[in-house]
């Protein structure tokens, strides 16, 4: 072979190179890219050839489905049975939108994509097989969500309640929510009103604001302030603090903290989160200190950027000891005001703790993934784990004593349930001369070997009951509903 022949031939050799090199960058590095781009409508229509899985409650309520739309490139179309009562939780799969929250963090299972599952959607392939998504089972229990809903009657608001001993979230709502069906429409116009509707809606109605959202606690915070005081053995639960029953600090001509019922009736911690004293707690607030505070806070979940349910969580905060500024703000922080800011999961996480013996367990809503052909691919109790030992088993029962007697004897009294162990604490969280204060209530109650921790946070902007809002009177009843359907109790 002449030079010419053997240089045109290597040329040829290295276009053919080249072309192995630029089709493998695109089919296989640079895959995922071009099958995001919003302009690929390819992957939109397979997305919509065959129907999506199943998303179900703990009971088997359906909240979201597919069905045939008699379209001839979107064949199947997403639908919420439901409505508005888990809108926020699942999202919504839509042609025109995309997904989001449950919809998208699960798409690979709900669409039946998942890599675990390739060789079975191969073999369905070959047989002829018709293609079909995985079902995707939640903890969530439909008769508890339903008494959040009916309890909530149209306030603006959030209630979550937990299973303390497994983390297993039984309720989440929060008011206002909205009707995905709209927006996953898979006619065009219909889903882009609805989406345009849902962008300029203010209050932001597609917000899991359970989650996404964190808000002064006020004195419900008090319970990690209590368990700080406890655990540390800095304080017991029936001796005199050494505060004062009037205000904090003393003599003080300046700012302090006083009492909303005047002076306390005892300046022990027990006596005090009954009558929910600030005057007491923000003085052993300030005696344990900001590092303290802050460990405390963490243990209880507090400060964490990486918790996932699997919906991302927003971090509640307490402020880090070198953000503090002095014992004043301090006290502020250890009574749930100033720089202390809670999700209402992160509420229910604290009376959880202490309902679970002073641990406290990840939250999670996923129970279980079921593939296409009936495999079950994921168990969320296989996947239970323990978050933090918060406080000792002792200081849990003293804590539990404590919140038993809020309902007995102090702030939350007449929000008990017969032949129930409730322990609770109530909370109004101000929000400076402007807005309403804000109404909290967290509790946990057992019976018969089931038991619940619920948080309800209820809002509103009438400037004419705002000297009457108060966390028992209006989060307190909430919370009480739900906790009567998780244990299955008359309310």
């Amino acid at each position: 072979m002449n030079q010419p022949i053997r240089r045109v031939a290597l040329f040829c050799f290295l276009l053919i190179v080249s072309l192995l090199v630029s089709s493998n960058y695109l089919q296989v590095v640079n895959a995922d890219s071009y099958k995001a781009r919003s302009a690929n409508m390819r992957t939109v229509y397979d997305a919509f050839a065959y129907p999506r899985g199943k998303i179900t409650t703990a009971d088997g309520t359906v909240i979201a489905d597919s069905k045939p739309s008699g379209g001839i490139t979107l064949k199947y179309q997403r639908f919420y049975p439901t409505v508005k009562d888990y809108a926020n939780i699942t999202g919504y799969k839509s042609p025109s939108y995309g997904a989001i929250d449950l919809e998208f963090i699960l798409n690979k299972y709900l669409q039946g994509t998942d890599s675990s599952e390739s060789v079975a959607n191969f073999m369905d392939t070959l047989t002829g097989k018709d293609k079909k998504g995985g079902d995707v089972q939640l903890t969530l229990q439909n008769p508890v969500q339903q008494a959040a809903i009916k309890a909530l009657n149209g306030r603006l608001g959030s209630v979550v309640a937990l299973d303390p001993t497994t983390g297993a979230i039984l309720a989440m709502y929060s008011n206002p929510s909205f009707d995905p069906n709209g927006i996953s429409s898979n006619d065009g116009d219909t889903a882009k009103a609805a989406g345009q509707a849902l962008d300029a809606d203010k209050s932001k109605p597609h917000q899991n604001r359970t989650i996404s959202e964190t808000y002064p606690p006020g004195s419900v915070f008090k319970v990690v302030t209590a368990a700080a005081a406890l655990d540390t053995g800095k304080f017991t639960p029936d001796a005199p603090t050494g505060a004062d029953a009037h205000q904090y600090p003393v003599n003080s001509t300046g700012r302090v903290l006083t009492n909303e019922e005047g002076d306390c009736p005892g300046t022990d911690l027990k006596t005090a989160l009954a009558a929910s004293c600030n005057s007491v707690y923000g003085y052993v607030g300030a005696q344990l200190g900001a590092q303290t505070m802050a460990e405390y806070a963490q243990r209880f979940g507090f400060n964490s950027p990486d918790l996932k349910i699997p919906l991302t969580v927003q971090p509640s905060n307490f402020p880090a000891p070198d953000k503090v500024g002095g014992d004043l703000s301090l006290a502020q922080d250890s009574i749930g005001q100033l720089n202390t800011t809670v999700t209402p999961l992160q509420a229910a996480m604290i009376a959880a703790t202490v309902a679970n013996g002073g641990t406290l367990m990840q939250p999670y809503l996923v129970d279980k993934e079921t593939a296409p052909n009936g495999h079950v691919t994921y168990k969320g109790a296989d996947h239970r784990h323990v978050l933090s030992q918060a406080v000792s088993p002792q200081t849990a029962a003293a804590l539990d004593d404590m919140m038993q007697n809020v309902v007995t004897n102090g702030t939350a009294k007449g929000l008990g349930l017969d032949g129930v162990k409730v322990g609770a604490k109530t909370g109004t969280a101000q929000r400076g001369q402007t807005q309403n204060p804000l109404a909290w209530y967290i509790t946990y109650g057992s019976i018969n070997g089931k038991s619940v921790a619920v948080a309800a946070l209820v809002q509103t902007d009438d400037p004419h009951v705002r000297d009457s809002i108060s966390g028992s009177g209006y989060a307190g009843p909430v919370a009480k509903a739900v906790m009567a359907a998780a244990l299955g109790v008359k309310g």
